[in-house]
């Protein structure tokens, strides 16, 4: 019997799903937690997507998602019940831009400028004002101390110099969980919309090289070098090429999140086979 398109999106949900579900296993959490996750996602996506009416109908998402009218009320409840959570959105990276781009924040030949914490003069440029504005309400002091941990800023003289537009987040920090969210809806908001597309030239970018017979690990060990400065280069030029078309923007039109990111991966051969061919080398009681 042909496999149907239902039949290679489960092969390929369980292919997408083995690195995520290695993290969740590996810090506690278990399958009823992630199944309750997933029906709260079905049931946004049908009724922001497939229910045009105003009006919740639970029946009819029953029937969309497969979950019971029961499910459906409870995650419903849940949503409606829940309390805001107060967020603290860290936005390092976002200050690096500014402080490296921001003709304000900038010297001769576009170098950041060495900044003291506060202003000591009338039209000093300080880290507090680079803060407010490009991170918003975050206290100055909390982000000084966060970009002097990650080694991105560096003090000298009671003054604080940008070493790195780079910003890398502690192991498991709230900034890097959000990340690897933000990662994988935009892949695969991407991958899901090219493999729907009409016709040659629709929809978006999406390329990839790899080495066709693999590599052993010195070899990618210096690929890794070689594609964090290439790819890093690449990604400012992207960077400068936003900043100089953003008077292109319609300020009477919505605008919507776009941009680039890249990835470098390695497999693991042992991973990419089925549950099936797992069972059948190991003895099952």
């Amino acid at each position: 019997m042909a496999q149907t398109v239902k039949d290679h999106l489960r092969s390929a949900l369980a292919l997408m799903f083995k690195p995520l579900v290695r993290l969740l296993v590996s810090q506690g959490l278990t399958h009823a937690e992630f199944s309750e996750v997933v029906k709260e996602v079905y049931v946004e996506v049908a009724l922001r997507h497939f229910e045009p009416s105003e009006r919740i109908n639970k029946s009819r998402v029953a029937v969309l998602t497969g979950l019971t009218r029961k499910e459906v009320k409870n995650v419903i409840d849940r949503a409606i019940e829940a309390s805001a959570l107060e967020k603290t959105k860290s936005r390092p990276s976002r200050v690096l831009s500014g402080w490296y781009e921001d003709p304000k924040f900038t010297g001769p030949y576009g170098i950041p400028l060495e900044l003291p914490y506060e202003s000591q003069s009338e039209g000093q440029v300080s880290f507090t004002e680079l803060v407010k504005t490009y991170s918003g309400d975050m206290a100055p002091r909390q982000m000084l101390n966060e970009l002097l941990r990650s080694g991105s800023v560096i003090e000298d003289e009671n003054l604080y110099k940008a070493v790195s537009r780079l910003y890398e987040p502690t192991a498991l920090s709230p900034e890097l969980i959000q990340r690897l969210g933000d990662i994988g809806y935009r892949f695969f908001s991407t991958a899901a919309l090219n493999i729907t597309k009409e016709g040659q030239g629709t929809g978006y970018f999406e390329r990839a090289v790899f080495a066709n017979e693999g590599c052993t690990t010195n070899v990618i060990e210096k690929f890794d070098k070689h594609i964090k400065a290439k790819g890093q280069r690449f990604l400012e030029e992207l960077d400068i090429w936003f900043s100089a078309n953003e008077h292109g923007n319609d300020p009477n039109l919505d605008r919507q999140g776009t941009g680039l990111f890249m990835v470098h991966y390695v497999e693991n051969k042992a991973d990419k086979t089925s549950l099936r061919l797992l069972l059948r080398d190991k003895e099952v009681n």
